[in-house]
């Protein structure tokens, strides 16, 4: 197990000295789990409001993403507003939700893949007319392969952005160690490291 959020997670730890053992298991089973206390540590969740259930959110967010359009740079007045999408074959990841407005759209041509690569590349030979990802990840993949003249950002972006949390349980062991988590939390947003790795993930998916 090499992704992303198991990167995230061994990090966490190691900023406590503690082992760690990755479960894997499907999103709504890690949230019933950890809601139970059966799981200690989970990353990758985004809070929805306020109020404070079983899920302990661990304050900052540790990532702040926002959900971007590329284009082919010859392209680049093709997109400059939600409507432009209608005629439009959009890259889009298998599976995923994006920012309200696209997610309630049917009428949208989407061409659903499993990578960033694979977007960039269904970009580049024209196959697809733009892709929706987060800025954070595909730019730095997108300067690597030398295509940062050729694939840019649309005119068009969402306002939406996401910040997502390091959360624990309040049925967990963990839970008397908070202080400890929140510490942890803190110094490798401090240090930058969520974002190095995030950035070395993709990297390393494109080589």
């Amino acid at each position: 197990m090499n992704g992303l959020q198991v990167k995230y997670l061994k990090n966490i730890a190691k900023h406590m000295n503690m082992e760690i053992e990755i479960l894997p298991m499907p999103f709504a089973r890690r949230i019933k789990e950890l809601r139970q206390g059966n799981l200690d540590l989970l990353v990758g969740l985004q809070r929805e409001d306020d109020e404070q259930d079983e899920v302990v959110y661990i304050a900052p967010s540790y990532e702040t993403l926002r959900h971007t359009f590329f284009v082919r740079k010859p392209d680049i007045d093709q997109l400059v507003n939600f409507n432009d999408l209608r005629t439009l074959r959009i890259g889009v990841t298998r599976n995923a939700k994006y920012f309200e407005r696209l997610n309630r759209e049917t009428e949208l041509i989407m061409v659903p893949v499993s990578t960033l690569a694979q977007k960039v590349a269904l970009l580049q030979k024209g196959r697809i007319d733009t892709f929706i990802h987060f800025q954070e990840s595909a730019l730095p993949l997108i300067r690597d392969m030398g295509l940062q003249d050729e694939i840019v950002l649309a005119q068009y972006q969402p306002i939406e952005v996401n910040n997502y949390y390091v959360t624990i349980s309040q049925n967990s062991p963990l839970f008397k160690q908070k202080h400890l988590v929140e510490t942890a939390v803190r110094e490798a947003i401090a240090n930058g490291e969520f974002a190095t790795i995030r950035r070395e993930h993709y990297l390393s998916l494109a080589d």
